[in-house]
C-alpha cells in the first residue's frame, strides 16, 4: 500500500521536530511561551502521563467519549473518513494490546490515526480528538501518531514532547527495573514521593545478555542499549517515517534519500569504532540461507508482562518463511542489477541516469522503500521483510513482536548493526560506478591547515536518572499526578567537554565551511580507501577567513551533530506549570530539542593508557545550497524536518570519503590527518551538567 500524506491548506511547511544538521550559528535574542503556548504545551504532557491508565485531569474528561465528526473541521476530510470507517468496523488494534511498527496492518492505522490528528483545521478539534484517542486507541499507537503529528504539523512547532524513555519506559529499562519500582511503591507508601528527593532511585543494570564464547558483544551494551542512542533513531524515524512521503509533504525537500543512506552509514561507522575501541573484530556477516550466530534476549517485557521474541544463537528462519527469504533474495539482486546497468527507466519512459552524483537521492529511496521511492513494486520492502522473518516470521512477530520490530529498540540487538551494514553494501556498490573527485573539487586555492591541537580527550562512566514514573500506577488527579516521581539510575558512558585549536592560513577573505570526522587509526594511506566508511562526521560550520592566519578555537559542546540530556518529564512538567500560573517564564529555544546524537557518546570509550584514533578536517569553499539555511523556518526553537533549508552548504553527504580515493592527488592543503589518543577514568561520577 502506498501511503502518502495529502498537502495541508495552510501554507504548510512542516517546521517541528528534529533535524540532523542544526543551526551552525547562534541563536540571538530569547523568546518567551505566552499563556496560550503553554496550556497547548501542559495539555502534551498531561495526556501522555500513564499511557495505559485513564485520563486524570478533570478538564477532559468531557472529550473522552465522541470525536469531532463536522467536514468543516477538517482541512482533508476524505482522509479523515478512512480513520471514521474503520474505526467504526472495530478495525483498530484493541488498547493493551502489543503493537509495532514494522507489522504492516499496525503501521497502516497508525497512518489513519495520524491524518485523523493532522488534519484538524484548529487546536480545539486537534485538543478534543487527541483526548478521544487516548481513551479508546491502542497506546503504543497513539504515541507514535501523537509524536508524528506535533512533530509534522506546520502549528505545533515549537512544542517539546516528554523524552520517549520516559513516556514509555517499558522499551528502555529492563523487567527487573520495572519490577523493583512497581513492587517497592506497593510495600513502601513513602516511595516516590517528591519530597523524599533521591530515596526515590531504583538502579538499573544493562539488559544484554549474550554467550561469553561470541566475540563479547555484551561489552557494547553500555552503547547499544544507551537511552540517548536509541531515542536518536526513534526520533529520526518520527521525522522521516518509511511509509509517508511524496512531494506533498516536502520530506524530499531535506534530500530524503540521500539523507536516510548517510543515517545509517554514520550509525554503523559509530558502532564499528565502539567495537575497535573494545577490540572486537569487524562487523559480522551473515547469509540468509545459514544459521545467524547472533543470538539476543533483550531481557524487556511489555506492559502486559509478554516479554520481547527471544532469537536464539545459531537462529535458523523457518521453512514457513522461506517465501519471503526468496523475496529478500529478489529484491536485493534487482537493486545490484540496476545499479551494475547504470540506469532505470520509469513508467513514463523517462531514464534515471545511477551514474550521476545526485541520483543518490533515488537510489536512497529505491533502497529504504519510502513513498518517495520510483518503484516500491519492484524494489519490494527489504529491510521491513527482513525484520519480520529474523523475529520468528508471521507466527511470532504478530504476537510478541522483537526489539527489531519497534524503532525504540531496534539498535539493542546486535542483528540490526549486521543487516544495515549489509544493506549499505548496495550503498557503496552505488559510489563505486561514480568517478573520485578531482583534484580542483578537492583543493581549496590559498587555505592551508597548518595545526589541529586538541585538549586531552576523556570518557568516563556517571549515573544518570531517567524519570520512569509512568510505569507507576496512580490514583490522583490535575497536579498532583506529578507530585510522585521515580527515577530509574543507570551507568552511562560520557566524556569530558574539550577544545581543539586550528591553525588556517589563507590568501582568500570569505566564507568557507570545515567538516571534522573521527575514525580508525591507520598505518598505510591507502587503507583509508577501506577505512573512510568507517569515518564519522562529527562537526561542520562555516566560518569567515580573512588573509593571513586565522585561529579556530570549536569546543565540544559547540559540535553541529550533538544534542545535550533531556530535562525529566516531572520537572519539565513543573516549569510549564510555573510558568502558566505566572512564574518564571518559559524559554523557547532547542535546549529540549531532538535535534542531533547524544553528545555523550560523541567519543568512543578510550583506554586508560589511551586509545589512538584519527581525526581529519577539510575545509571546502562555500557552496550554497539551493535554499539558503534557515530561509524558510525559525532555528532559534524548530530543526526544520521538511523545509529544505536545513542544510549549510550543498555538497554531498560525507564529502569526501563518499567515493573511492584517487591517492595521487587526495592529500591537499587544506585537508589534515590528526592522530589523537582518547583516555578513560575509571572514576564513577554522578551525572551533572556542565
Amino acid at each position: 500500500m502506498r501511503l502518502t500524506v495529502a498537502a495541508i491548506a495552510l501554507g504548510l511547511v512542516a517546521l517541528t521536530s528534529a533535524a540532523y544538521y542544526p543551526a551552525s550559528q547562534p541563536v540571538t535574542g530569547v523568546k518567551y511561551a505566552d499563556k496560550d503556548f503553554l496550556f497547548k504545551q501542559k495539555f502534551f504532557f498531561e495526556v501522555l502521563r500513564n499511557i495505559h491508565l485513564p485520563l486524570q485531569f478533570q478538564e477532559y474528561l468531557p472529550y473522552t467519549q465522541t470525536f469531532i465528526t463536522e467536514e468543516s473541521k477538517y482541512v482533508n476530510f476524505s482522509e479523515v473518513v478512512e480513520f471514521f470507517n474503520y474505526y467504526k468496523a472495530g478495525g483498530f488494534l484493541p488498547k493493551g494490546e502489543l503493537f509495532s511498527i514494522y507489522n504492516q496492518e499496525h503501521m497502516k492505522q497508525t497512518y489513519f490515526l495520524f491524518t485523523f490528528f493532522y488534519n484538524s483545521a484548529d487546536f480545539d478539534t486537534f485538543y478534543k480528538n487527541v483526548v478521544f484517542a487516548r481513551e479508546h486507541m491502542n497506546e503504543g499507537m497513539f504515541i507514535q501518531a501523537l509524536t508524528m503529528a506535533v512533530f509534522q504539523h506546520p502549528q505545533l512547532k515549537g512544542f517539546v514532547l516528554p523524552a520517549i524513555y520516559e513516556i514509555y519506559p517499558y522499551y528502555f529499562f529492563n523487567t527487573d527495573v520495572i519490577h523493583s519500582v512497581t513492587f517497592r511503591k506497593m510495600y513502601d507508601q513513602k516511595f516516590g514521593f517528591v519530597s523524599n528527593g533521591k530515596y526515590n532511585v531504583v538502579y538499573s543494570n544493562y539488559t544484554a545478555v549474550y554467550p561469553a564464547e561470541y566475540y563479547g558483544e555484551d561489552k557494547l551494551s553500555y552503547f547499544t542499549e544507551d537511552i540517548g542512542l536509541n531515542a536518536y533513531y526513534y526520533y529520526f524515524m518520527m521525522d522521516y517515517p518509511y511509509f509517508i512521503g511524496s512531494d506533498k509533504y516536502n520530506l524530499n525537500k531535506d534530500r530524503r534519500g540521500e539523507l536516510y543512506v548517510y543515517m545509517y552509514q554514520q550509525l554503523i561507522a559509530r558502532y564499528y569504532l565502539e567495537r575497535q575501541a573494545n577490540f572486537m573484530g569487524p562487523i559480522e556477516e551473515f547469509d540468509y540461507e545459514f544459521p545467524l550466530k547472533t543470538g539476543y534476549w533483550s531481557k524487556l517485557s511489555y506492559y502486559n508482562g509478554i516479554p520481547f521474541f527471544v532469537r536464539n544463537d545459531y537462529y535458523s528462519i523457518s521453512k514457513d518463511f522461506y517465501y519471503q527469504v526468496n523475496l529478500l533474495k529478489d529484491y536485493e539482486a534487482r537493486l545490484r542489477q540496476v545499479i551494475d546497468k547504470g540506469y532505470y527507466y520509469m513508467e513514463d519512459g523517462s531514464k534515471i541516469d545511477l551514474r550521476k552524483p545526485e541520483s543518490v537521492e533515488y537510489f536512497g529511496n529505491m533502497l529504504f522503500t519510502n513513498p518517495d521511492s520510483i518503484d516500491n513494486d519492484y524494489f519490494g520492502y527489504l529491510e521491513v521483510i527482513a525484520r519480520q522473518v529474523y523475529s520468528g516470521g508471521e507466527k511470532f512477530f504478530k504476537f510478541f513482536p522483537s526489539a527489531l520490530m519497534h524503532f525504540e529498540t531496534s539498535m539493542r540487538d546486535p542483528f540490526f548493526y549486521q543487516l544495515y551494514n549489509r544493506f549499505l553494501t548496495f550503498y557503496y556498490q552505488f559510489k563505486s560506478y561514480l568517478q573520485p573527485y578531482t583534484y580542483e573539487e578537492l583543493y581549496f586555492k590559498g587555505v592551508e591547515i597548518k595545526s589541529v591541537v586538541f585538549d586531552k580527550l576523556m570518557t568516563y562512566f556517571e549515573y544518570y536518572d531517567s524519570d520512569v514514573t509512568n510505569v507507576v500506577p496512580l490514583k490522583s488527579t490535575g497536579e498532583k499526578f506529578f507530585d510522585f516521581s521515580v527515577f530509574a539510575r543507570q551507568k552511562r558512558i560520557n566524556h569530558k567537554p574539550f577544545t581543539y585549536t586550528m591553525d588556517v592560513y589563507s590568501e582568500f577573505a570569505g566564507k568557507g565551511v570545515v567538516r571534522m570526522y573521527m575514525g580508525p587509526k591507520f598505518y598505510d594511506v591507502k587503507q583509508l580507501q577501506y577505512l573512510k566508511k568507517y569515518f564519522v562526521e562529527v562537526d561542520q560550520y562555516m566560518y569567515d577567513f580573512v588573509t593571513g592566519k586565522n585561529t579556530i578555537v570549536r569546543n565540544s559542546r559547540d559540535f553541529y551533530y550533538s544534542v545535550r540530556d533531556r530535562t525529566t518529564y516531572t520537572e519539565l512538567y513543573k516549569k510549564i506549570m510555573t510558568a502558566y500560573n505566572g512564574g518564571e517564564k518559559f524559554v523557547l529555544d532547542n535546549s529540549e530539542a531532538h535535534c542531533g546524537f547524544p553528545d555523550r557518546l560523541l567519543l568512543p570509550k578510550g583506554l586508560p593508557s589511551g586509545y589512538e584514533m584519527t581525526f581529519y578536517f577539510i575545509v571546502t569553499p562555500y557552496y550554497a545550497p539551493k535554499v539558503q539555511q534557515f530561509s524558510t523556518y525559525d532555528y532559534t526553537y524548530s530543526c526544520g524536518v521538511g523545509s529544505g533549508s536545513k542544510y549549510i552548504d550543498d555538497l554531498p553527504f560525507g564529502y569526501p570519503f563518499d567515493r573511492d580515493i584517487d591517492f595521487s592527488y587526495f592529500f591537499t592543503k587544506n585537508m589534515y590527518f590528526k592522530d589523537v589518543m582518547i583516555y578513560h577514568s575509571d572514576e564513577l561520577k554522578m551525572n551533572s551538567s556542565f
